[in-house]
């Protein structure tokens, strides 16, 4: 019953404000496909670099290229799934479903961030190994060294997209600035300024 009171209130307050629903869910559509494309399009980059490089290179630089190539036919999968799902923010919005995007997409964006740390640490980590061993070691450098590329890029991504996505909270915490909820014995005392 509370969500209820508390989802009208954000609707009245939205009105009151003159920021609409559908323009909230616009802005938050625009971030994630704007950043579905940019991923998408360093995903193309780094596949057709990659397989020119896997051919015209030996050694690192082959195993380099080849897993810059490898790595980003997963980046293009998952800008196209994100291109394309990103749609589903503007089928009938609603106050519950933009709080409910905005709280997954912050908290997947810093958890992939963790992520991007994990794929350079694993890239130094092939990096010194293959210093200590002879067989494999081009491969292990290599891959190594695609691995620090791309966990430094998605890293940079993240954390823009984090800091895109955080900043149109402000949006969401506008629509509640004059909205107060006071508990009381008698029951819930709901106030909005104009």
């Amino acid at each position: 019953m509370r969500l209820y009171l508390m989802v009208l209130c954000l609707i009245l307050v939205a009105s009151a404000s003159g920021q609409s629903i559908d323009q909230i869910a616009e802005s938050q559509f625009q971030i994630n496909q704007t950043g579905m494309l940019v991923l998408g399009g360093w995903a193309i980059a780094n596949i057709g670099v990659g397989l020119y490089g896997n051919s015209q290179f030996s050694g690192d630089k082959k195993y380099f290229y080849q897993m810059n190539g490898m790595w980003n036919t997963v980046n293009l999968g998952l800008a196209a799934a994100g291109y394309f799902s990103a749609k589903d923010l503007l089928s009938d919005p609603t106050i519950s479903s933009i709080l409910d995007t905005q709280m997954r997409m912050e908290n997947i964006l810093l958890v992939n961030a963790g992520l991007d740390v994990g794929y350079m640490m694993a890239g130094f980590f092939l990096r010194e190994r293959s210093k200590n061993i002879k067989k494999n070691s081009d491969r292990l450098l290599g891959y190594g060294n695609g691995l620090i590329l791309q966990g430094a890029f998605l890293l940079l991504f993240d954390s823009v997209m984090y800091g895109i996505h955080h900043s149109n909270a402000t949006e969401i915490i506008e629509l509640t600035k004059n909205l107060s909820f006071n508990y009381l014995s008698s029951g819930i005392s709901i106030s909005l300024k104009f």
